[in-house]
């Protein structure tokens, strides 16, 4: 049997990391493993925003045994004061021998941690890990482009199609596979659909578990303001935020009775900024190509951190369009028939990551090749 190497410890940071999905954010999942003469002294990943982060947590549990070990981090130990004290100096307090991190933080309000733990005699090392940059990639998409990381999901018969004959789409994949979409949705900032899917479907996009770790802001993309007062989505808004995203000439062109429906609700409506966007090319519904990124842009300044799009062809093609896709979750049920609106992955622009079963149905995760 061969010896643990830093890759293979790495990838186990990284399996922890994913632990703190839901609650890390909008901070990044990290995870941290301790090791000492080829065996796990400690570990420790990040919660929850606002609490110890990872680095911190394993010291803790490790005390006086993290001396002279090794600290493999999925992502350079942080070096600012923020909620929480610098994680470098944490590692250098405890006496660790050498650090080895995954991915180097884009942070600049964070980044310096490699050169302050260098300094104080540490050897550190960054190793190019896969399962380390899965882990980061959404934390460094939300830095480097202010916007929220994109998931898009979509279920579609074994033959391509995203709806049955009758145009029912509701039931296509298996309970098991609708309990994962609940489980995400009770995980992300966000969760987005397009007035097509309101008017057809009528749901309430909360998450249907008991054991959700944030509320999920309810996004719909209305260019027109057609969002019936008595929607679901609206009469559920003391259970969950709900904005809906129209062009500013529909809103402004709202009666007073009408803004009032949605105002007393409590809905939040965002104004899609007409004139600052080209109008050469329409996308979705007609709005101006470009409206995506503006409205996913918008959010992030909301803190919204993820988004989960379970959209129709029409809201799923319009953000393939702008390549704002970060993950498309891809449910093939094991039935036929259905329209000629099928959303396809170009595999040349995406890697399929994991393949997994959840009864009959196959799920495919799919992620943009950098």
């Amino acid at each position: 049997m061969r010896e643990p190497t830093d890759a293979d410890w790495l990838e186990s940071a990284a399996k922890l990391a994913l632990r703190g999905h839901g609650g890390a954010e909008p901070n990044p999942m990290v995870g941290c493993i301790l090791v000492k003469d080829g065996s796990v002294v400690s570990w420790g990943y990040h919660a929850r925003c606002g609490e110890l982060h990872a680095e911190a947590v394993a010291l803790n549990r490790a005390g006086i045994r993290a001396e002279g070990a090794t600290a493999y981090v999925t992502l350079e130990p942080c070096a600012h004061y923020g909620r929480t004290p610098p994680c470098c100096d944490a590692l250098i307090q405890h006496g660790v021998a050498r650090v080895v991190f995954g991915v180097a933080d884009p942070n600049p309000l964070a980044a310096g941690g490699e050169d302050r733990m260098r300094s104080a005699g540490i050897s550190v090392e960054q190793v190019s890990n896969a399962a380390c940059a899965q882990v980061t990639a959404p934390f460094v998409t939300r830095i480097r482009s202010k916007r929220p990381w994109i998931i898009a999901k979509w279920a579609q018969t074994i033959d391509g199609r995203t709806a049955t004959r009758t145009g029912d789409n509701r039931w296509i994949s298996s309970p098991q596979s609708r309990a994962m979409v609940h489980r995400e949705r009770g995980r992300v900032d966000g969760v987005m659909v397009g007035i097509g899917t309101v008017l057809a479907d009528n749901p309430h996009l909360l998450p249907r578990t008991s054991h959700f770790r944030r509320q999920p802001r309810r996004v719909i993309i209305d260019p027109q303001l057609a969002t019936p007062s008595d929607a679901q989505v609206v009469r559920t808004v003391t259970q969950g935020p709900v904005s809906i995203a129209a062009l500013s000439s529909a809103i402004e062109g709202l009666s007073d009775a009408r803004r009032s429906l949605f105002t007393d609700a409590g809905v939040t409506l965002i104004q899609l900024p007409q004139s600052a966007i080209a109008t050469s090319y329409r996308t979705f519904r007609g709005l101006p190509q470009g409206s995506m990124m503006w409205l996913m842009q918008h959010l992030y300044t909301q803190r919204v951190s993820n988004v989960l799009v379970e959209g129709g062809s029409g809201l799923l093609g319009a953000l393939f369009d702008e390549d704002l896709v970060d993950d498309a979750w891809c449910f093939t049920a094991p039935v036929s028939g259905g329209d000629e609106k099928a959303v396809s992955i170009d595999p040349l622009r995406f890697q399929r990551i994991d393949l997994r079963q959840r009864a009959n149905d196959s799920v495919a995760l799919w992620r943009r090749r950098d």
